[in-house]
């Protein structure tokens, strides 16, 4: 703990003496620019938003090393996430975070289509790579009135470049990479911008990336999974490696002076040979047990028509959106039957998944000019979403047979098929007004009101029927109409300044829940009800934005307390089914703090800092104790401390080239977490720390750099999973490592 404080102290004094550089220094600092984020859904400067928003610009994104969600989470504050699957995570923000099967806590946008659907057992957010991007947006608190359901802890925001008419730009990348104790990796990135007239331009982007593998998979045996060692044979090395593919078009067309048309697509796929887990019984790291693979794959397509069109000084903005998403991973549930009849007999679940969006939004927005300026808008959206699980394996089929046969009929491989739909729903207006009172003071009010309909069916079919099914669920309808409202005080001192004061409200969709076995006689059934309703928080902060007047220091923070009502959680019941459940309220205190020094064009150094106190104030007596947590426990997958540190030092080698060397640390404070709907055991993941590096050189056309990922190898532990379904509880636990010491070299061709 003494070099977290002394590192803390450095980066302190050296802030503080940021102004005694800036007088000393005879060059001026390197001028990144003002940069422009759309947060309030106008063009504003970043340091004019009364908002806490963390904004990365495509140098910033180099500079700090940011590429995919886990380097943008480390950079910045208050963000967390948890894997799920090569390229997907789950995303929580202050305190805010989703359990498997519910509405995200956190929005996710790519420009401006919403990744709204609900996450399950392998397919979660999917990460974006942020090659050719303009900017990422992580606008910190509720958004529910400018970006509706799931925004309860903010919204993330991927801003891509542009088709460009003005003139033919391509740059590219490649890579390749190599991790400790694991195999070699490789990507390449091309993006290319095509003028096709005078105000007709494509611009196209895309990356494929194969992720080096760590973890060796052994063939599982009875004694793999229920001893503490383990001497089964290696089946597979570097069973985890990934393959990434991605690409994104645009098409914008300037029609008249005042009408655009912007027609894009985003495709990604995924595909990984197995989980990211290891097992905790294993000797060694990065090893982990299965009767056979277990592949996933997601293939995901976003398509998007953007029409601009001005009306003097008003602009009236139209964004239709489609979103497929396709997933379907298999996974090694042999354990789960051991548990249930203490035999061996080897089996999988297969869980194929499909989500189909439909979003519209109509906005229209006024002129930044006046004292009085507004915005107001509709939005509909329309998602469908199917999940199955299929039980797949013949010497189960057997097990099951004698156990409770004869059955009726021969039985397959197949003895367990169960799918279940969803469909989502919701109708909203908004609209938020600023107004001036003078140059120093602004208020801004908004709100929005929606309506949620969520329905839910579900059949299931099995070899011997009640064991695993319950009874097929009719379609069960849950609505919601309410309001969002936001109050937001502006006051500028200066121009180098802003502080303000914000009160806000964010929601996040209800839903249902399926019909259970009777046979398993579930305590709760009753308690929980067929249906749970949306939880809401409000959000009360204060927040101050200084910056020097050549920008050599800036100076962002934020204080809040945030009261969540209602809170979704998995509860599992002792019958050893789980339920969707509004299981008690929370509140979150904390605060916020992000500063960047340039006291010359050399040198970069940068520092953020999050503090977050989550805990449940209230729990219902039966759902507390079937999830082991009670009043006053800490909420999961919310680190108390967590904060970073990064620099980069420049040197002019000729007139054609600098070199540079780029160091960056980051902290991630204990995490409580749960265990299959276990939310409070009093179990902490322990706090970790990674340090990346970077030296290199760039030219006019070229950079060229080596690298070094994780460079003293820490095992930080970003997720642990263990319980009745995905292993033998008391003998093992999957465990998702941060990636061993990765080292590698990038060369990046300049447009």
């Amino acid at each position: 703990m003494s070099r977290h404080i002394h590192l803390i102290a450095l980066l302190t004094t050296t802030l503080l003496a940021a102004p005694a550089i800036a007088q000393e220094t005879d060059t001026a600092p390197r001028d990144e620019g003002d940069i422009i984020v759309t947060a309030q859904r106008r063009e504003s400067r970043l340091q004019d938003v009364p908002q806490a928003v963390s904004a990365f610009g495509g140098e910033a994104l180099g500079r700090l090393g940011i590429r995919d969600t886990e380097s943008l989470v480390r950079n910045t504050p208050s963000l967390t996430f948890t894997p799920v699957g090569p390229g997907e995570s789950n995303i929580g923000l202050r305190g805010l975070s989703t359990d498997l099967g519910l509405a995200p806590a956190v929005a996710v946008y790519i420009n401006d289509t919403p990744f709204d659907f609900r996450t399950d057992a392998y397919s979660g957010t999917p990460n974006i790579d942020l090659f050719d991007m303009q900017r990422v947006e992580v606008l910190r608190g509720p958004q529910g009135t400018l970006f509706g359901s799931s925004s309860t802890g903010g919204t993330i925001r991927y801003i891509t470049n542009q088709p460009d008419p003005s003139g033919f730009a391509a740059h590219g990348e490649a890579t390749v990479n190599s991790v400790k104790g694991g195999g070699e990796g490789y990507g390449a990135k091309a993006a290319v911008n095509l003028p096709l007239a005078t105000n007709l331009a494509l611009r196209v982007t895309g990356s494929y990336e194969k992720i080096a593998g760590y973890i060796d998979r052994y063939d599982a045996t009875l004694a793999g999974f229920t001893s503490p060692q383990s001497n089964d044979k290696v089946a597979e090395k570097n069973a985890n490696d990934a393959v990434i593919l991605a690409v994104r078009a645009a098409l914008r067309w300037e029609a008249a002076s005042d009408l655009t048309i912007t027609p894009s697509l985003f495709y990604q796929r995924i595909r990984a040979d197995n989980p990211i887990a290891t097992q905790s019984n294993l000797p060694g790291f990065g090893r982990a047990s299965a009767v056979g693979g277990e592949p996933s794959h997601t293939n995901l397509l976003v398509a998007n028509l953007t029409v601009e069109k001005e009306f003097g000084s008003l602009k009236l903005v139209s964004s239709s959106s489609y979103l497929n998403k396709k997933s379907d991973a298999a996974i090694d549930y042999t354990p789960l039957g051991y548990n249930i009849f203490g035999a061996f007999a080897p089996f999988e679940s297969r869980m194929p998944g499909t989500a189909d969006s439909y979003t519209q939004e109509l906005r229209l927005t006024s002129s930044n000019a006046g004292p009085f300026n507004w915005i107001a808008g509709v939005y509909f959206s329309h998602t469908d979403q199917s999940l199955g699980q299929i039980f797949d394996g013949q010497p189960f089929s057997d097990l099951l047979n004698a156990e409770f046969g004869p059955a009726p009929r021969p039985i397959g491989p197949i003895f367990y098929d169960y799918l279940q739909r969803t469909s989502e729903q919701q109708i909203a207006g908004f609209a938020e007004v600023n107004y001036k009172l003078s140059d120093q003071l602004e208020l801004i009010a908004g709100v929005r009101a929606y309506r949620l309909k969520n329905t839910l069916e579900a059949t299931c079919t099995e070899a011997f029927p009640g064991i695993l099914c319950g009874i097929d669920t009719p379609r069960i309808t849950a609505k919601k109409t309410s309001a969002s409202p936001r109050f937001t005080v502006n006051y500028r001192p200066s121009d180098n300044a802003t502080l303000y004061a914000t009160v806000s409200r964010g929601f996040r969709a209800g839903g249902a829940n399926a019909a259970i076995p009777p046979a398993l006689g579930c305590d709760l059934a009753s308690s929980v009800g067929p249906i749970f309703n949306p939880d809401s928080v409000w959000n009360y902060e204060l927040g101050a934005k200084i910056e020097t007047p050549n920008r050599v220091l800036t100076v962002n923070g934020a204080a809040y307390r945030i009261e969540q009502k209602g809170i979704q959680l998995t509860i599992p019941d002792p019958c050893g089914s789980t339920f969707f459940a509004n299981a008690g309220d929370a509140r979150i205190d904390g605060a916020e703090l992000e500063m960047n020094l340039r006291p010359s064009k050399h040198i970069t150094l940068s520092g953020q800092i999050s503090y977050t106190d989550a805990k449940f104030t209230s729990v219902p007596a039966d759902f507390g104790a079937a999830a082991g947590y009670a009043r006053g426990d800490a909420i999961p997958e919310t680190p108390r401390w967590k904060f970073a540190l990064s620099s980069e030092l420049r040197y002019p080698v000729n007139e054609g080239w600098e070199a540079y060397a780029r160091g960056s640390w980051q902290h991630v404070g204990k995490t409580p977490f749960g265990i299959d709907g276990v939310v409070s055991s009093g179990r902490f993941r322990p706090a970790y720390d990674i340090a990346n590096f970077d030296i290199g050189a760039e030219g006019s056309s070229v950079d060229i750099s080596l690298f070094v990922r994780n460079a003293f190898n820490k095992r930080g532990i970003l997720a642990i999973g263990s319980g009745a379904v995905s292993t033998i509880p008391g003998v093992f636990e999957n465990v998702t490592y941060v990636t061993p010491r990765t080292i590698g070299l990038t060369m990046r061709i300049k447009g």
